[in-house]
């Protein structure tokens, strides 16, 4: 075969300018003809070959150019296709954390602690706030103070706004904006079904908006602590969340969505799969919560079947658990039995197991209360604090429903922090709205540890962000830094004078 080769004319010229070069050198040196021959011969197949394999320097050709959004894209892609999909470790995939709210005064607050701690401890990715059912009003309100406020944290927290879900069924059900809220975003923020192929493979999380990061949750656990709850699956053989393989956190519910009227639920699938589950599946592979990991792909996958599911759901169980119910079903129903979590958060205090309080049991004493973004105590931490319960010990107090929703503002007090050895001075709390007011509740030792962990880290940490918070919004001279605060008229536990106190913080 004969192949014909026609030079580019931009090779054409670089060999005019090398020949040329060539050419004025010789008038100063000894004239070699076989030099030239083999110049000219080097130049030619140099040139031929770099046409011909598709990697010509860009400057040969002007008419070649790649936009930003096309390299974008292409990063995008290679990036996922070679993580979470595969499992290696050259490339990180995109992370996006979401967390749905209502447009309140109280989840307002909430909304900045999580991005304030998804700032602390360097969370990849993007942060998203899931923002359901606001008026024009509270919209406004809320994209003024995200610009003003959360874009000073990190350019990548953002607000996205949906329709209010809530009365989808006729009734009023407040947890309807968490499964259509994230449905909402992955169509219109993420636009999933217009760009498939570049968000299957990233990594999509949803947390409760009363969830403090204590370290970054990424998809890689290769070498973290976490603990994983035990099912006859068995741990997973790469420990990351891939394709087929989401996480959550292991939640006490236990078999409980499939004890409900499943005839009804699957009305319209009576060969669903998760009619098919097995007794260990539905008790050690579906009742998950929060923080919920999966691929874009699977995420899309479990959310199609949560949203046409859940309203069924609610119709047989109206309890608080019902949308975490709806997604299990909806996992089940999809095929995508979840690798448990017992580290993935810590939150009710006197729990056996299936949270991780077994992390903060192993702490040392002089640790308990120790507020520290350095990785070396990170580690040794679960990954959230889930701070939906009270937490008492003595006179030490903090809850998320006695903090005023505008304790933030410049002239309120801090909140006053306990000493560090709290866990070591009481065997016992006093409940602020206690009836009768100072009856004396026993702890035991264990509990008063865990105890004394949320009351040291979530008022140092409530502390912290708050400080920020006024350093950065209030005029100068104006903003309180006095930790002073107390949600009892005296921590004395012999002194009850005064009675419940009203105020809040």
């Amino acid at each position: 075969a004969t192949i014909t080769f026609k030079m580019p004319q931009p090779a054409r010229q670089q060999v005019r300018r090398v020949v040329a070069g060539h050419s004025r050198q010789s008038k100063k040196q000894f004239f070699r003809p076989e030099t030239f021959f083999v110049l000219l011969i080097f130049v030619i197949v140099i040139a031929w070959l770099s046409v011909f394999l598709g990697i010509y320097l860009p400057a040969a050709n002007n008419n070649t150019t790649t936009s930003a959004e096309d390299t974008h894209h292409q990063l995008l892609k290679g990036s996922a296709d070679n993580s979470a999909a595969s499992g290696t470790e050259e490339d990180f995939p995109d992370h996006y954390l979401t967390f749905s709210t209502s447009c309140s005064a109280s989840q307002n607050w909430q909304s900045f602690m999580l991005f304030f701690f998804a700032h602390k401890v360097n969370q990849p990715g993007d942060v998203i706030r899931i923002a359901s059912g606001c008026s024009d009003e509270q919209k406004q309100k809320l994209e003024d103070f995200h610009e003003s406020v959360i874009k000073k944290l990190s350019p990548n927290f953002h607000v996205h706004f949906t329709p209010d879900f809530t009365k989808i069924s006729g009734d009023n059900y407040k947890y309807y904006n968490k499964p259509f809220g994230v449905r909402h975003f992955m169509t219109h923020w993420l636009k999933y079904d217009e760009s498939n192929d570049r968000l299957k493979n990233s990594i999509i999380m949803i947390l409760d908006p009363d969830m403090i990061l204590l370290r970054p949750l990424t998809y890689d656990f290769t070498s973290s602590n976490v603990m994983i709850h035990r099912s006859e699956r068995g741990p997973p053989k790469v420990k990351k969340v891939m394709h087929g393989q989401p996480w959550a956190s292991l939640y006490a519910f236990g078999d409980g969505p499939f004890k409900q009227d499943l005839n009804y639920v699957f009305s319209n699938h009576t060969d669903s799969p998760a009619l098919k589950a097995t007794d260990d599946e539905r008790r050690n592979n579906y009742p998950g919560g929060p923080p919920y990991m999966a691929t874009g792909k699977d995420m899309w996958s479990i959310v199609s079947a949560w949203t046409e599911l859940v309203p069924n759901v609610h119709h047989v169980y109206k309890h608080l658990l019902g949308e975490m119910y709806g997604w299990s079903l909806g996992a089940a129903h999809v095929g995508l039995p979840h690798t448990l979590a017992e580290s993935f958060m810590i939150s009710a205090t006197q729990i056996g197991r299936g949270e991780g309080w077994q992390l903060i049991d192993a702490l040392k004493d002089d640790e308990v209360c120790e507020y520290s973004v350095m990785k070396e105590y990170e580690d040794k931490l679960p990954y959230t604090m889930h701070f939906c319960q009270n937490y008492w010990l003595g006179k030490w107090f903090i809850g998320k429903y006695r903090l005023d929703s505008d304790f933030l503002k410049c002239d309120k007090t801090l909140l006053m922090e306990p000493p560090k050895d709290i866990a070591k001075q009481f065997d016992f709390y006093i409940k602020p709205g206690g009836k009768p007011y100072g009856v004396k509740e026993p702890v035991r030792p264990e509990v008063a540890k865990r105890e004394a962990f949320m009351i040291c880290q979530l008022i140092s940490r409530f502390n912290d962000a708050a400080a920020w918070f006024k350093d950065t919004t209030c005029e100068e001279g104006t903003a309180n830094h006095e930790k002073s605060f107390i949600f009892h008229h005296s921590l004395d536990p012999d002194n009850n004078e005064g009675g419940e106190k009203k105020a809040k913080w």
